[in-house]
């Protein structure tokens, strides 16, 4: 089976990949800067230079093409034309090339929990959900003509996830951790080795989108368990050994006003940089309590069962990170990033 794979460079890509290497299959990278694939070259990907943001490459991209699994996505922007450009607009392109394909093949759609919003919510709360929320959209419009599946992981993480642990560790080992706002906050997680099971899943049975149903085709991805914001933390210590942390609820107006200054502070000359992970767009997500979701349908359609619990999860990413897998050998070198 041959794929390609875009945002194969990025987190959940290089798991992706060699996933399906694993599996014998052959993947094609579509790639926006290969100075970042010398990995992937080594691990036998073909890499195709291209960019969804203007569709450069995507021809020879798709070519010989059996599935295509699109991961690439602006996850932080400093405006939203950023989010719309990627994230809408590059997968309108992809869509339309395979379109344009005598036989296009089976798509399956990374969006996102953010292209649904919270729990019992009415729809997407950030720029970068809504944006995810539109790419989803078009991909119902092209329902007829390119076969689709989209899954909607809510946060992923595992060996070589570049924000939430990282983050987390430093403030556990100074023994206080800061909680965004005040009274219960509850959240989906899924390790990156089940999502990437699930993609793989998605790529090969199960309903696909249509254009007048909403629900067809679309499965919302955790492990099934709705953790608060204190158990992620405590988990987080525990895999690293080390004592759990005082939790500190901060007010959402008050980390709102301080990601105003940070970003303000990050166009100043000679201050700018990349986008921190807490950021004005997440500050909208942060606002509200629930992002949980249930991983039933994807089960009852795709077949897919979450293997992994979030503490052997953190487990086995906080020993990669040492620079040795679970079982004491070094680590693989997945690289964390975006395609």
């Amino acid at each position: 089976m041959r794929y390609l794979v875009t945002g194969a460079t990025g987190f959940v890509g290089a798991h992706l990949t060699r996933a399906i290497l694993a599996r014998g299959g052959r993947v094609t990278a579509l790639v926006r800067r290969p100075g970042r694939a010398g990995t992937l070259r080594e691990l036998g990907v073909r890499v195709v230079e291209g960019d969804l943001a203007t569709g450069r490459g995507l021809g020879e991209a798709l070519r010989g093409a059996d599935r295509v699994i699109h991961l690439a996505a602006v996850v932080k922007a400093r405006t939203g034309a950023e989010f719309w450009a990627v994230n809408r607009d590059g997968t309108a392109r992809l869509v339309r090339a395979m379109a344009a394909m005598p036989e296009p093949p089976r798509l399956v759609v990374c969006s996102s929990l953010a292209a649904a919003g919270p729990a019992r919510g009415s729809g997407p709360v950030s720029v970068y959900g809504a944006s995810k929320r539109a790419a989803e959209q078009v991909v119902r419009e092209y329902a007829d003509r390119v076969p689709a599946v989209i899954l909607r992981p809510g946060i992923v993480y595992g060996p070589g996830e570049p924000a939430l642990v990282p983050a987390l560790l430093r403030m556990i080992r100074l023994g206080l951790v800061a909680k965004p706002g005040f009274g219960p906050r509850r959240y989906g997680l899924i390790y990156v080795d089940d999502l990437c099971a699930a993609l793989l899943a998605a790529a090969e049975r199960g309903t696909t989108v249509r254009a007048g149903d909403p629900a067809a085709g679309v499965h919302p991805l955790s492990d099934g368990v709705a953790y608060r914001w204190q158990d992620i933390c405590a988990a987080v210590a525990a895999a690293a050994g080390l004592r759990a942390p005082v939790v500190l609820p901060v007010p959402v107006p008050l980390l709102a006003a301080v990601t105003a200054l940070a970003g303000l502070a990050a166009r100043l000359p000679g201050l700018g940089g990349d986008v921190p992970a807490l950021n004005r767009d997440k500050v909208r997500e942060l606002r509200h309590a629930d992002w949980t979701c249930t991983p039933a349908s994807a089960q009852h359609d795709l077949g897919f069962t979450p293997a992994t619990s979030l503490l052997d999860g953190l487990r086995t990413a906080l020993s990669a990170a040492a620079g040795q897998s679970p079982g004491g050998e070094p680590d693989a070198g997945v690289r964390a990033g975006r395609g």
